[in-house]
């Protein structure tokens, strides 16, 4: 059952995907994309055999505890199911009662509360959910996470499709092929269920904003944002301003895009750090200082070889500008190669030159100014405001390369769209084969 089961999954998946309409794109054949369906589900047993034949302490692997700790909410469901709901639903479970349930698990309670949600709450919920499907078997949460993901990316993909048609195979590896996201987009984490999200609420954004104004688009945009809110709430937070910039440059124009966005960002922003005033338990400057205290704290307490610093983010508006320039820097070229202690981290040194290459060449054969102005700020915003939050809170390269995993895409389709495709054709043309 152990190998059947996941097996069993992994087909019904594919023929959803060959027969649903939602998964013909633009561009590419369904076998095309139900080739990288399997690589996802490889990519994702192959995360399992790392954390359970190299990174052997399952308390400590993000794909073990989360999936441990749900057994105690679904085990709740033959002796008390009316409890099992209201823990899985989130509906009437705050209360001490529940703390019998919630004491057996590892990850309910953070080692520091504060009044922002507990996402880990989100992972535990969803695989005491998989439970009543694979039966306790690891691996068809593996194949049910890599569908989820998979399905948010060819929801991101249409979303992006409409402003890149003669950049169809540029675009496909930007959402589907890179390494990171191909990886940690496929195993038994909050990344997955976060690219789901993001790529719903995008794809079904384009559907509203085009004239298809349908009641279920309408809700499954506004159920995408809400679980990203309880997966990861400041990825919520990043779209929110970019949101209202794309909807406002696409009810007006697409002149002066730059300034829409900035202003937006500006004003968003500065919202933000001082929200603490109408509201006293949500100091946003506070909140980045412990979560960033938060992770130097478990590094030195697990011996980490990857923490960048032991300088503590002070919670004032000018500590965190001073720290910007090193936080982006650090996400986008950290690690480097030679500073590779284990497979993992030199896994992600070497993408890191891979795309940082591509970058190069994008700049290198930069092209006039790109026609979807909009969608270009809009990708650009949410990378760097990504990469920077990443770095700011996330000392330690480990976590780092998989947390800046939502905003690779939008890094690389931005680069992807600015570049003159024509040109680099001229100047080298042995890449007609793989471009056009």
């Amino acid at each position: 059952m152990e190998i059947f089961l996941p097996i069993l999954y992994t087909l019904l998946f594919i023929l959803l995907i060959y027969k649903l309409r939602f998964f013909a794109i633009e561009g590419f054949s369904k076998r095309s994309l139900i080739i990288v369906f399997l690589l996802k589900i490889a990519a994702g047993v192959f995360m399992y055999m790392i954390y359970t034949y190299y990174y052997t302490d399952r308390n400590t692997a993000d794909i073990f505890k989360y999936f441990d700790d749900s057994k105690v909410m679904y085990d709740a469901l033959w002796k008390h199911p009316l409890d099992s709901v209201k823990m899985l639903t989130g509906i009437g479970n705050d209360s001490p009662y529940f703390d019998v349930y919630y004491k057996q698990m590892n990850n309910w309670y953070r080692v520091f509360e504060s009044n922002i949600y507990n996402d880990s709450h989100t992972i535990i919920r969803f695989n005491a959910f998989i439970r009543l499907f694979s039966f306790g078997y690891f691996n068809v949460h593996t194949v049910f996470m890599c569908f989820l993901s998979f399905t948010g990316l060819v929801a991101l993909y249409k979303f992006f499709v409409v402003y890149m048609r003669d950049k169809k195979k540029e675009l496909f590896f930007a959402v589907f092929l890179i390494p990171s996201v191909l990886f940690w987009g496929s195993g038994v984490l909050k990344e997955a269920i976060l690219l789901f999200g993001m790529g719903v609420m995008l794809f079904n954004l384009g559907a509203m904003l085009s004239g298809s104004l349908k009641i279920k688009s309408i809700v499954w945009f506004l159920l995408s944002m809400l679980l990203l809110v309880y997966t990861k709430y400041y990825i919520f937070i990043i779209f929110i301003p970019l949101l209202i910039s794309f909807v406002w440059c696409w009810f007006t124009s697409e002149k002066l895009s730059w300034l829409k966005y900035t202003g937006v960002v500006v004003i968003c922003f500065f919202t933000a750090i001082n929200i603490h005033l109408l509201f006293p338990g949500y100091n946003i400057l506070e909140i980045l200082s412990q979560k960033q205290q938060d992770f130097i704290g478990l590094a030195k307490e697990m011996h980490s070889g990857s923490l960048l610093t032991n300088t503590m983010l002070q919670p004032t508006f000018t500590d965190m500008i001073k720290h910007v320039p090193e936080a982006f820097y650090n996400t986008l070229v950290r690690p480097y190669i030679f500073e590779s202690n284990s497979f993992m981290i030199l896994f992600a040194a070497a993408e890191n030159l891979l795309l940082l290459a591509i970058i190069l060449f994008c700049i290198l054969f930069i092209g006039k100014k790109p026609a979807h102005q909009s969608v270009v700020y809009f990708s650009l915003f949410f990378f760097v405001g990504t990469f920077i939050l990443t770095g700011l809170t996330t000392p330690v390269v480990g976590a780092m390369v998989r947390y800046k995993v939502p905003a690779l895409p939008f890094m690389m389709i931005l680069f992807f769209m600015i570049y003159n495709k024509e040109k680099m054709l001229q100047k080298l043309p042995f890449l007609h084969k793989f471009l056009l």
